[in-house]
């Protein structure tokens, strides 16, 4: 049982957040932290109609039918169920009060070989230990910071909510995970990291579970808008909502044949082909930029050591930059940049 002290402070956290930020919340169901059963009609079961069409829901006069799509910003509706219902969890439905939560996990387990869907590890880094390890790499990765200087939440098992700003159910929700047998993250963004927004909640600082309390750790009750990293990267990942279909891709273009039958001049070839491949697939503001740059710094390295001609990289990327639309100047910019900063050769003497 939950005190009564309990129960008040989050249901007012709750009041105030509608008021103040125009959220649209509602009361969980304590033990299980889900949205409490509306009328039979209109369980999942039983319905032939949808949240928007929902009779119930149109009256407004706080039937939790539907789940999540019954959460209000009517402070007499939320006066009501705090009243009626008596629990110490209450969420947010963050699509429709133009909301987007990173949700971070702390989950005991190995990591996969590949913790970032789309991106490879860096071979510099060592594993995460969870999804804030998982979510700090993407950020520094993709030219950004976590930073917590936006409405945050510690969860009970030790992971956080990070609540962006964002555009009324823009956005998909997923979960970073790799698919039993594989060792490779494919969906979502990252290992851990889970983003809930469309038809997804997130539980409210002061509200109380079976597992424990949601605190606030953040100084500000005003999330930020999304960075510009992170939108490029939810973009990249298939989050968008409203994202136009791509067409079909022509070919993209093949690297020049790279002489040499060293294990350096094969590695290198390889990594060549690869970082073309990728780089001419990609779509505009899904970071075209930073890929050549990071391509162009890393086989720079290896043209200085003497494992590819330095001619041979500059013609090849410079061919994919064309192919995935970068303009001529950014492209000569770039991989002037790119060449002026070569980073050490990898050590492959353990490669096959």
């Amino acid at each position: 049982m939950t005190t009564n002290r309990t129960v008040q402070t989050a249901a007012d956290v709750a009041l105030w957040l509608a008021v103040h930020r125009g959220w649209h919340v509602l009361p969980l169901n304590y033990g299980t932290k889900r949205p409490l059963g509306g009328c039979v009609d209109c369980r999942a079961e039983h319905t032939d109609h949808t949240p928007q069409t929902c009779p119930c829901l149109a009256r407004a006069e706080g039937a939790l039918c539907h789940g999540v799509w019954a959460a209000t910003t009517d402070p007499g509706v939320i006066a009501r169920w705090a009243q009626r219902w008596h629990t110490s969890v209450w969420a947010v439905h963050l699509g429709v009060s133009g909301l987007l939560a990173v949700d971070l996990d702390t989950r005991p387990g190995p990591p996969p070989r590949q913790p970032l869907n789309g991106l490879a590890w860096p071979a510099d880094e060592p594993p995460p230990a969870d999804g804030l390890d998982t979510y700090a790499t993407l950020a520094a990765l993709s030219g950004g910071t976590v930073g917590t200087d936006t409405f945050t939440t510690d969860t009970p098992s030790g992971g956080l909510h990070l609540v962006y700003g964002t555009e009324p159910l823009r956005w998909k929700g997923s979960h970073g995970k790799p698919r039993p047998g594989d060792d490779t993250v494919r969906t979502g963004l990252g290992w851990q990291i889970d983003i809930k927004a469309y038809g997804g909640y997130v539980v409210l600082p002061g509200s109380t579970s079976d597992a424990g309390q949601y605190r606030r750790s953040s100084t500000t009750t005003t999330p930020r808008r999304l960075d510009p990293w992170l939108v490029e990267a939810l973009a990249r990942t298939g989050h968008d909502r409203t994202a136009t279909p791509a067409p079909p891709a022509t070919a993209a273009p093949v690297p020049a044949f790279v002489h040499g039958d060293s294990r350096q001049a094969r590695f290198a070839a390889g990594a060549l082909r690869s970082a073309c491949a990728e780089l001419a697939a990609m779509e505009p503001d899904t970071g075209r930029n930073r890929k050549l740059f990071r391509s162009t710094t890393r086989l720079a390295g290896m043209a200085q050591a003497g494992w590819i001609d330095r001619d041979v990289v500059q013609a090849a990327l410079a061919d994919a930059a064309r192919h995935a639309g970068l303009p001529a100047a950014e492209i000569r910019y770039v991989l002037a940049s790119g060449f002026g900063r070569p980073l050490p050769v990898p050590d492959i003497r353990s490669a096959a």
